[in-house]
This record gives structure tokens, sequence and C-alpha cells, in this order.
């Protein structure tokens, strides 16, 4: 049986969701674990008391936006 999250928590949750600049797909920040820069992480992927980015959990935007060229930094 899965986790039941209260009202309050879901409000909560349902606040840290913003939409991809490009997109408009669904993201949440989150910070990457040594470092604290924040990752666009697809929302679907992020539960309610996630805090931190976790590998193999999460899935970074970055690896699923169909326009993510047109944000990567030239080096």
């Amino acid at each position: 049986m899965g986790t039941t999250w209260g009202e309050a928590t879901l409000a909560a949750h349902r606040a840290r969701i913003s939409h991809c600049r490009s997109c408009s797909d669904p993201i949440i920040w989150l910070p990457m674990p040594g470092s604290g820069k924040m990752n666009p992480v697809n929302a679907d992927t992020v539960e309610p008391d996630d805090e931190e980015f976790k590998w193999g959990k999460h899935t970074s935007h970055f690896a699923t936006c169909r326009q993510a060229d047109q944000w990567r930094r030239k080096r």
C-alpha cells in the first residue's frame, strides 16, 4: 500500500511545481547532492517529501525536454 499524503502536504507539493519555459512541461527544482546547484526535474518523478535530487529516482528535465539544446551553455 502506498503512502497517504495529507492535504496540506499535497498543497505544498503542488506549489513547488513550475513549468519549463520552452516546452511548458511541469517541473520541480531540486538541489543536486554535494553541489547544491538547482536542477529542473520532471514533476511526475518527485514525491511530496523529496528534498534533494536522487539519481535513479528522479528524471532531470534536461534529459527529456524537447528544446534542451537552446538552454545549454556553449563551451
